[in-house]
């Protein structure tokens, strides 16, 4: 769910901006370092997913090690027309050298970069990790990527944790701390002895190489989908080999294999797509990295697209274990359309959108409701810019639910269309692109805002 701009969360993000967390930290809370205890989730599917929101962000809603069995609903949303699994699918992959030229490669690229719309600044993480790092919600702590250590979230420059390059800033294409060493994607928050430790040492299972496995945690599988992001999303393609960053497409594909996709890496590219606008399209279908090298998707792999993509029932809520194949314990979800969305792509809302016939404006796009949604007393916030209209091209601006996340999309018309139909939106601010209204309190509220966080940066 976006409702700034690319220009308005810049912005915000470069003045050192933070955004709320659920709750107050105690002191304790602070200096308390314990082992993450990571409870199941037991969701089955993604109408089951309980969010949290602040403002508009999203906490992960995960558990660690918990093999996840569906797409959630930010996922299904996430692809459409072209994107969808049955076309993408058929298109031809290549060899560990030749990847980068297939036809896969590049769709999955253009998906990936078509809707990142929003490009995280290096010392901006540093105030997300509470949502994307933290377990079942739980944005008071954060577990550590490499350990699985329990910290506070709150950031005291770097003494506790800090922030890893899954992919070394010494190998990015930008080495700069800007563009794919600043991505939150592949930024992750590790204790900070351990982020020393791993250095920029290329992964891998043989001497010399570095096992994200050996301090006991299986996040063998989450390290190669990382890689595959970078790899396919950034077009840096000097991967293999101790002098890069993987030791092998043979080794990447055995991680694939041993270590599924589990809750924790589906909430977390929720909680991502909430700021920057993009997926790692390698977390909701694994699927794709197997057949960009040309290799056979394994007949028992767990993944979470498995039961839409075959018709079959998969069972959920089990710890990881490359052992065991995966057993029938719930009926998939049905299929969802695949049909191209009438809104632009770079929006995202909390259902799936249709016109709603029996409205008398034809602006306004309605959202299916999950169970949940459908109780609620909705409050809605103020409507938000999220694409500018031209002179010829209609824009969009959206409006969010903040307690349960229902989001509702109105079209604004062309500068040139008539616009009697439409209620006034909030203007975007010139030259920039912000979605803040102009009104002299909201000018007030934001000057007061910046100077109490300017007080607290470190």
């Amino acid at each position: 769910m976006r409702v700034f701009t690319k220009a308005a969360l810049t912005i915000a993000m470069a003045a050192g901006f933070a955004p709320p967390a659920f709750s107050v930290k105690t002191a304790e809370e602070r200096v308390t370092t314990v082992t993450a205890a990571t409870t199941a989730t037991g969701y089955t599917e993604a109408s089951q997913v309980k969010y949290a929101y602040s403002g508009k962000y999203i906490a992960n809603w995960g558990a660690r090690e918990e093999n996840c069995v569906f797409v959630s609903k930010y996922g299904e949303e996430f692809y459409t027309g072209d994107y969808v699994y049955d076309k993408l699918s058929k298109k031809s992959g290549g060899s560990s050298s030749s990847a980068p030229t297939s036809a896969l490669y590049k769709s999955l690229q253009a998906l990936m970069v078509d809707r990142h719309d929003t490009i995280t600044t290096y010392d901006g993480t540093r105030n997300l990790y509470c949502y994307t790092e933290c377990v079942s919600n739980n944005t008071a702590r954060i577990s550590s990527f490499y350990l699985g250590n329990d910290y506070s979230s709150t950031w005291n420059s770097g003494n506790t944790w800090n922030r890893e390059h899954v992919w070394p800033k010494s190998k990015c294409i930008n080495t700069n701390k800007t563009k794919d060493s600043a991505d939150l994607m592949t930024l992750r928050a590790t204790q900070t002895q351990e982020n020393t430790n791993r250095d920029d040492i290329a992964y891998g299972q043989s001497g010399g190489y570095y096992d994200p496995n050996k301090n006991g945690e299986k996040i063998r599988g989450d390290c190669a989908r990382m890689i595959l992001y970078n790899y396919v999303r950034w077009g840096n393609t000097s991967i293999w080999g101790s002098n890069n960053v993987m030791e092998s497409m043979e080794v990447l594909i055995q991680w694939m294999k041993e270590d599924p996709v589990d809750t924790w890496e589906m909430g977390r590219n929720d909680a991502v797509q909430a700021v920057t606008g993009t997926r790692n399209v390698f977390i909701d279908y694994p699927e794709y990295a197997f057949l960009l090298f040309n290799q056979s998707v394994p007949a028992d792999y767990v993944t979470p697209s498995k039961a839409k993509r075959t018709g079959s029932s998969v069972g959920g809520g089990t710890s990881q274990d490359s052992s065991s194949s995966s057993s029938s314990s719930s009926s998939s979800s049905s299929s969802s359309s695949s049909s191209d969305s009438s809104s632009s792509s770079s929006s995202s809302s909390s259902g799936n959108s249709s016109y709603d016939s029996s409205s008398s404006n034809d602006l306004f796009i309605s959202s299916s409701e999950t169970e949940e949604q459908k109780a609620c007393d909705h409050v809605f916030d103020e409507w938000f810019i999220t694409l500018d209209p031209t002179e010829t091209e209609e824009g969009m601006q959206v409006r969010t639910c903040p307690k349960c996340g229902k989001t509702e999309k109105e079209k604004i018309p062309a500068l040139g269309g008539d616009s009697s139909n439409k209620e006034e939106s909030k203007p975007g601010l010139a030259g920039c692109g912000a979605t803040i209204g102009l009104s002299v309190s909201g000018v007030l509220l934001l000057a007061g805002c910046f100077l109490f966080l300017k007080e607290r940066r470190n």
